[in-house]
């Protein structure tokens, strides 16, 4: 608008430079957006390092202080112009849903038994419900974030390889950056410990990215997991060969006859015999 208004005052003003002055004001804009989300993500990150963790999975305070701490800033927020507002809530938006795939991709959790699975995506989609009604209430423009931890929280649930299959397979479609690491570190966290099964789901990844073969790079407004590491390889077969090595090997102890030590013997006292 301010572009707009300069050219309608000076009617001798190109069109090139009409271009770079929208260029430039397109730059301070999207400065002002990294620095002011920034500075949000400073004020929460300690409760972001609080997720996905096994006293998260009993204790709703770190989300509960995520969400009150984005409210009280987007109170002064929502005072912004239109398109600087809805860049500023969907970089908030995307850095939430962000940080909780950094905290799945950690593997700070392995579940051992299906209440764990069930309790952990009970979790997860409920915290997922959350952080979607909250960004439509702050209008965000990337409801597409959404679906991720609902995803991710069915395939820690689901107890069927094919159905396994079926909601990694619409994971990957709706976000084609996932891959194959991905995948595999949301199964060590359910505890598939069974090699074949693996294969079989981690192999969806591979036939859709086969499928959809030379596929132009996702702009950064369409990317997620790409900027998601997995920071810890947990191998669950390794897992589960190391508890079967470790279990082996107490037998075997048990089973070893053990060395008699010799000690001096004691002489009673017969005043002391009761």
């Amino acid at each position: 608008g301010f572009v707009q208004r300069c050219a309608q005052c000076d009617p001798s003003v190109s069109g090139d430079s009409l271009r770079r002055a929208n260029k430039s004001l397109d730059h301070i804009v999207q400065h002002g957006v990294r620095v002011l989300s920034e500075r949000l993500y400073l004020h929460i990150r300690l409760f972001f390092e609080r997720l996905v963790k096994r006293k998260w999975l009993t204790n709703t305070e770190p989300y509960e202080q995520i969400e009150a701490l984005i409210k009280e800033d987007f109170k002064k927020y929502r005072r912004m112009d239109n398109p600087p507002y809805q860049l500023l809530v969907a970089e908030v938006h995307r850095r939430v849903v962000m940080e909780y795939l950094r905290s799945i991709m950690r593997g700070r959790i392995i579940c051992t038994s299906m209440k764990m699975r069930k309790r952990m995506a009970g979790r997860l989609r409920d915290e997922g419900k959350q952080i979607k009604v909250l960004f439509k209430d702050l209008e965000s423009p990337s409801s597409w974030l959404d679906s991720a931890l609902s995803h991710i929280s069915e395939i820690i649930q689901l107890e069927d390889v094919p159905s396994i299959q079926m909601e990694v397979g619409i994971l990957v479609r709706e976000f084609p950056d996932v891959r194959k690491k991905h995948v595999s570190a949301i199964l060590n966290i359910r505890g598939m410990t069974r090699q074949a099964e693996r294969q079989e789901i981690l192999n969806i990844v591979k036939d859709i990215e086969n499928c959809d073969a030379g596929p132009s790079p996702l702009s950064r407004d369409r990317a997620l997991f790409s900027e998601v590491p997995v920071t810890s390889e947990v191998h669950c077969l390794n897992v589960g060969l190391s508890r079967i090595a470790l279990t082996a090997s107490s037998c075997v102890s048990a089973l070893r006859p053990r060395r008699r030590k010799t000690r001096t013997p004691v002489q009673e006292n017969p005043e002391e015999v009761l």
